[in-house]
């Protein structure tokens, strides 16, 4: 394996709290087309892969881990129309008024040891690539990152090899000189279809130990906290 020069991160569930970014604009977008439809928003929600009862979500559902066009496309379906572009403005302005909570409260001195380390920073996200930008500068963590990405990037979508891609390109690297970080399998089948020397599951978003492995993860962490010890462990090995 040639040695890690840069890692490519997803957003939500690996940089982010899931459930306490995510939630709240969820529930006010649903709201919404509850009432300008009359569907149930736990209907909508639960069509999305949330489950209710215990605040998880369904492996791979559309809103842990699917695009704002599939979104629309899967609560058109439920309303019985295809959304119009009111409605799909007056949603995408629900998903941009959340809070950027981070996964942990370290996670600026995570990112800045990482680059002092010399590696190539990316983020990926099924986002689009402007909220992407958004959190980084909220977060004060833009500068730490070469590269950027979202759903409507340009690049194809998770889990196709081309976000990956795209990072090594800008970053002058090959997929085998590449981790892929995320909560999610259609992370880590991005990184098997771009052939990352790693591929990293973490299990701060939307997905269990289970789905992870199943998706073929080299290594599972608690959260990206545990990433610089588990390189170096990786390293010595």
């Amino acid at each position: 394996m040639k040695k890690i020069r840069g890692i490519l991160f997803d957003k939500d569930g690996t940089l982010l709290d899931f459930n306490r970014t995510w939630l709240p604009p969820y529930r006010r977008a649903a709201e919404y087309l509850q009432g300008r439809f009359g569907i149930s928003a736990g209907e909508l929600l639960a069509r999305g892969g949330f489950v209710a009862e215990n605040e998880t979500w369904l492996p791979d559902s559309p809103l842990a881990s699917g695009s704002n066009r599939e979104i629309f496309a899967l609560w058109g379906e439920a309303v019985g129309a295809p959304l119009g572009g009111a409605e799909r403005r007056e949603l995408e302005a629900c998903f941009a008024r959340h809070e950027y909570a981070p996964v942990i409260e370290n996670l600026d001195a995570v990112l800045a040891s990482l680059r002092r380390r010399g590696f190539a920073l990316g983020l990926a996200t099924m986002d689009d690539e402007a909220g992407a930008r958004a959190m980084l500068d909220a977060l004060g963590a833009a500068a730490h990152f070469d590269f950027v990405c979202g759903a409507d990037s340009g690049h194809g979508v998770k889990p196709e090899a081309g976000m990956a891609l795209a990072f090594c390109g800008a970053c002058g690297l090959q997929g085998a000189q590449i981790a892929v970080v995320g909560d999610s399998p259609k992370d880590l089948r991005m990184g098997e279809n771009a052939g990352a020397a790693l591929r990293v599951g973490v299990l701060s978003g939307a997905h269990d130990a289970d789905a992870l492995n199943s998706a073929g993860a080299d290594l599972v962490l608690k959260n990206v906290g545990e990433l610089e010890a588990a390189l170096d462990a990786r390293a010595r090995a």
